[in-house]
């Protein structure tokens, strides 16, 4: 089975001093890398549950804009102040939990899809006493039975448990997932980071208040691993929680690796992620047809040769009108670099060697041979 696993470049606001070291043979490196300047940007998306189906009426807010998605749940968003390099969209609705996605946004009109997923109330446990919440798939959930509401008063009764977990080898996960894969470490640096699977957890009381782990207490966590990453599953891994304010992941504590599961323990809920860290070089795409003039629309992809069994999937995004990209990508590592046109049509295809360069580049130009539907392949 294919399984997708995403990696973006940290994002600094405005200007940031960035560094960051990876274990695997990696220096200690510092750079600078900015958001950009400020912009505004077209968008348009599709909001969706998990079947695909259209969700309607869902609020989307970007940038201070706010709309919603129609009948077939579309939406659009025009001149939206953003950054050159961040746009941070969130869709609410009632009965799903909220949804949100990170982007590069480029020039032209920027498509997102948004897959919310359901409240699912997977367990009702009692307060006071210590509860276990087990999935078929081996998630697990250790309760002591201490709650309080969201003003920090303590609560007594019956908790409803919402669980929806994402496995790393999930085909949808880059449309279920929150934000991007961006986190802040704990020494305040800004890293991209490499998914292990991540769990959403929401408490709700009897009234459908929401509710949170009782300050000073903790639940531990048993999250599985995918077969195709235990040959490169960390023994000790960082646990990240995502800020619905920042759009950014932040590193919290960390899970140690027993057979094909993480265990860790977790102080409050929201999304949690199991997640290497990684020091990243940007990789500047530009893809021209033959004539030098730009193409719009090209899905860039990264395969990490030394990554799980399998093609491990880096979705990069997509070149803009003026036929550019950027986005991160890992240092010091043999990267197998593909190109898709709109209709989903291989185009090129390259093997990176590995580099300590901060910055990379990698030029595409398409053959006069189809050059409308930009089928020609070329690797």
């Amino acid at each position: 089975m294919k399984i997708n696993k995403q990696f973006i470049l940290g994002f600094a606001l405005l200007s940031l001093l960035f560094t960051g070291c990876d274990t695997r043979n990696e220096q200690e490196v510092a750079y600078e890398f900015t958001l950009g300047d400020s912009v505004t940007r077209n968008f348009k998306g599709s909001v969706v549950d998990e079947n695909h189906n259209a969700v309607a009426n869902a609020t989307i807010k970007m940038g201070g804009f706010t709309t919603t998605s129609d009948s077939n749940g579309q939406f659009t968003l025009a001149s939206v102040p953003v950054l050159e390099r961040f746009a941070y969209l969130t869709a609410e609705k009632s009965g799903y939990i909220i949804g949100s996605r990170v982007t590069m946004p480029h020039e032209g009109e920027n498509n997102m899809v948004i897959m919310l997923l359901p409240e699912n109330v997977v367990a009702t446990i009692p307060t006071g006493q210590a509860s276990n919440v087990i999935l078929p798939n081996s998630v697990k959930l250790s309760f002591d039975g201490a709650f309080v509401t969201e003003n920090g008063a303590a609560y007594n009764g019956n908790v409803d448990v919402i669980v929806n977990h994402l496995a790393a080898n999930d085909p949808d996960v880059f449309i279920k997932m929150p934000g991007t894969l961006l986190g802040t470490r704990t020494d305040g640096t800004l890293s991209g980071m490499e998914t292990y699977g991540m769990i959403n957890v929401e408490l709700r009381g009897s009234n459908n208040e929401e509710l949170q782990i009782q300050p000073g207490h903790v639940v531990d966590m048993v999250l599985p691993i995918a077969e195709n990453q235990l040959d490169t599953a960390p023994a000790t891994i960082p646990l990240w929680f995502f800020n619905e304010t920042s759009g950014l992941w932040e590193e919290q504590g960390f899970s140690r690796k027993v057979g094909n599961k993480y265990f860790g323990a977790v102080s409050h809920f929201t999304w949690w992620n199991n997640d290497y860290a990684y020091v990243v070089a940007t990789l500047f795409v530009t893809v021209k047809n033959s004539d030098l003039s730009p193409v719009n629309g090209v899905r860039v992809t990264i395969t990490r040769q030394a990554g799980s069994t399998g093609d491990v999937l880096m979705d990069l995004g997509v070149t803009g009108v003026n036929g550019t990209l950027s986005a991160g990508v890992p240092r010091n590592e043999v990267l197998i670099f593909r190109a898709f046109n709109s209709f989903g049509i291989l185009i090129n295809q390259q093997v990176l060697p590995s580099s300590p360069a901060l910055q990379r580049y990698v030029d595409i130009i398409i053959p006069t041979v189809d050059r409308v539907s930009n089928a020609a392949i070329r690797k």
